[in-house]
């Protein structure tokens, strides 16, 4: 699952794609925090990572899926982050890379 962030939107791309959740954008790091906190998708991190809202992505996602299991690689997905460390302590954001394009 990608999330394309530019300084108008945000789009869900590859929503089926569950195991490789990232963050692309040709935005600099000023530009990132303003896009997110505009699109309500996330917030941004010192280190180069991003904080996404999960009920937002979620919401974008399933517009964007066509796989029949979705909501299973969805879960999947969670559950992953979760055992990762990669899941916020609240449960309600989830930690994911940028790549700068």
């Amino acid at each position: 699952m990608v999330v394309t962030l530019a300084a108008d939107g945000a789009l869900v791309q590859d929503a089926d794609d569950c195991r490789r959740l990232h963050v692309e954008t040709a935005l600099d790091p000023a530009g990132l925090r303003s896009a997110l906190q505009r699109t309500g998708t996330g917030h941004a991190e010192d280190d180069g990572t991003v904080w996404l809202d999960l009920a937002v992505l979620r919401s974008r996602a399933q517009l964007a899926a066509t796989a029949p299991d979705w909501a299973d690689r969805w879960t999947a997905m969670v559950a992953v982050a979760e055992r990762s460390g990669w899941l916020s302590e609240d449960g309600r954001s989830v930690r994911a890379h940028v790549e700068r394009g």
